[in-house]
């Protein structure tokens, strides 16, 4: 098969790799795949998705359209339907009446409906089909490899019979094995699709992005746009050098990882696995920490030089930590799991290990947990500055890497609704931290709305589409913010900024309207967690800090000169460690 512009397909021990015949810069565009062999929403959720551009129904939206034969798969428009016909659905719209018969159910589970529209492709005598899944074909199926593995076999089994059967196709052993053949297939090269935050779920198979081999050091990544992949490179590639992804959740700790490998039937040997680095090990030689002088941590020596102490984590520990907090026991939500879960945490909180997992996934669902319920909503801030500040930039170096977006979008929104309740006078009373609501209701909160929105938008045009859903939203929240009456002067200073981070003036407003805040924002956060997790499981009246308040001890008479003091200390020592 032809390789995309820029690349070529070369044979090595790996198999077949993807190798640059040209140099790549980071965040630059290497491929698109807009032609997959298989592009399916998640079964539950293909009643709201047009099956075939993969377009979310939109809340207040036009309605989507159903096929007038089966009433189950849905379209955004009359040129979706037509073509998805084309593509695949005048083979399996019969499928989904035989489904319905049998089982009264609308839809079925992706892999099922995913194994049917190969077989069904294949028994049209479809080219491309035969070229990716036939005898000799270009994808790689690992069978031996999953049949040694009994439970994930038995369910193959299931899944293929059903494809079978409800394909209308000849229930014979041959079709049978064909069809778990097809489904090794599948597992073995599709691409998960999923993204909570933007409700997309599926899969996502393309037989030229199957050729591209895995590493937990990745030089490029995939992001997703409805119905088209996009390789772009995540660091600098040199003319020559194989281009790798990750197949897998590369900032976990290594046993995680190589269990996460287990169903794609290899041993990873990339740096990261042969040494068992973490993720501040592996940011330390990043090259392109120094993207980050734009970004909400522009501290580019602590990237490169963290002050973390492994002396009493090494891991093995991180290793029990882990299994520990994915423990069975510690599935379910609540604040008494999350109070479990944030002890486990410990001894990465005392070795200032903040990037690793367990820490930044406990941080993460305490900031969901906070975001809806009302009486902790506040302090959803503090976290999620947290994490997109001390966990991040880590984990994810380049800061057009789509979670560090994603993160930075929700700073953005979090920060607007704060405003909003500082603007009606509540913020205080709704703080059970009371100096902690007083130093968030005295925040310019539209400056660093504006100011996260500016690096969200930024960074969103390297390394995203330009209609990325939530690209879309920072636009537009951009817009409107720009659009307020009376800061002018403000948002020149932010757009000059934005312009040259290196302006003299423009830069000591952000540090001291933007920087500053958020870091001591951020560094208030362990001490949130606490009062989450303590006895009166956050919402018992307390402060964060000693210091900063008026000699009556009134929160409402805040020194914010004290407590921003105060609280660069506590950055400092979450920085430092006290090494």
């Amino acid at each position: 098969m032809a390789a995309p512009p820029g690349t070529k397909i070369i044979k090595t021990s790996r198999g077949r790799s993807l190798v640059a015949t040209r140099p790549f810069t980071p965040g630059e565009l290497i491929a698109t795949f807009d032609t997959p062999l298989i592009a399916l929403p998640d079964g539950p959720g293909m009643r709201m998705t047009c099956n075939y551009c993969l377009r979310r129904q939109q809340p207040g939206g036009p309605s989507m359209r159903a096929c007038t034969g089966c009433r189950v798969t849905v379209y955004c428009s009359q040129d979706c339907q037509r073509a998805h016909w084309k593509n695949i659905h005048k083979l399996e719209c019969k499928m989904f009446i035989r489904v319905h018969e049998a089982s009264g159910r609308d839809w079925l589970p992706t892999p099922t409906r995913a194994v049917a529209q190969v077989l069904l492709l294949l028994a049209a005598k479809d080219k491309a089909m035969e070229a990716a899944f036939g005898n000799g074909g270009l994808l790689q199926g690992n069978v031996d490899g999953f049949r040694r593995r009994e439970k994930v076999w038995s369910d193959f089994q299931l899944q293929s019979m059903a494809a079978v059967i409800y394909g209308g196709l000849p229930e014979t052993d041959q079709m049978l094995e064909r069809a778990k053949e097809v489904l090794c297939k599948i597992q073995t090269n599709a691409f998960n699709r999923l993204d909570a935050d933007t409700g997309m779920a599926g899969i996502f198979l393309d037989a030229g992005l199957s050729m591209v081999n895995h590493s937990c050091i990745p030089n490029a990544f995939i992001g997703f746009d409805k119905r088209t992949a996009m390789l772009r490179a995540q660091s600098p590639i040199p003319e020559g050098n194989e281009i790798e992804i990750s197949y897998i959740d590369n900032t976990l700790p290594k046993p995680a990882r190589q269990a996460g490998l287990e169903l794609y039937h290899f041993e990873c040997v990339c740096p990261a696995c042969r040494d068992d680095l973490d993720v501040y090990q592996i940011c330390a030689k990043s090259p392109v920490i120094a993207l980050n002088k734009f970004s909400l941590r522009p501290d580019l020596d602590n990237l490169r030089k963290p002050r973390v102490d492994r002396s009493n984590v090494l891991p093995a520990k991180i290793k029990t930590i882990h299994g520990a907090w994915n423990s069975p026991a510690m599935s379910q939500d609540g604040p008494k799991v999350l109070e479990q879960r944030w002890k486990l945490c410990k001894s990465l909180t005392q070795a200032h290990m903040w990037a690793v997992e367990p820490v930044p996934q406990t941080i993460l669902e305490a900031t969901q947990s906070c975001q809806t319920d009302t009486r902790t909503f506040v302090y959803a801030l503090p976290l999620a500055c947290f994490s997109a500040l001390m966990c991040d930039p880590v984990k994810l170096v380049a800061p057009f890497m789509p979670w560090r977006i994603k993160g930075m979008l929700m700073v953005a929104k979090l920060l607007g609704a704060i405003g909003r309740l500082a603007a009606k006078g509540v913020l205080v009373n709704d703080c059970p931290l009371k100096d902690l609501g007083e130093f968030m209701n005295k925040l310019d909160h539209v400056s660093m709305c504006e100011a996260v929105l500016r690096l969200t938008v930024h960074w969103g045009a390297i390394g995203a589409a330009a209609d990325w859903d939530v690209l879309k939203e920072a636009r537009d929240m951009l817009h409107e913010v720009e659009g307020l009456q009376g800061r002018e002067k403000e948002s020149a200073l932010l757009q000059a900024w934005a312009k040259d981070p290196e302006d003299p003036m423009a830069g000591a407003f952000v540090e001291n309207a933007v920087l500053k805040p958020l870091r001591v924002l951020a560094a208030l956060a362990p001490s949130v967690m606490d009062a989450l997790t303590g006895p009166g499981r956050g919402i018992a009246a307390g402060n964060v800090l000693v210091k900063g308040q008026s000699a009556s001890g009134s929160a409402a008479d805040l020194d914010m000169e004290e407590f921003l003091k105060e609280g660069e200390k506590l950055w400092s020592d979450l920085i430092v460690g006290g090494l």
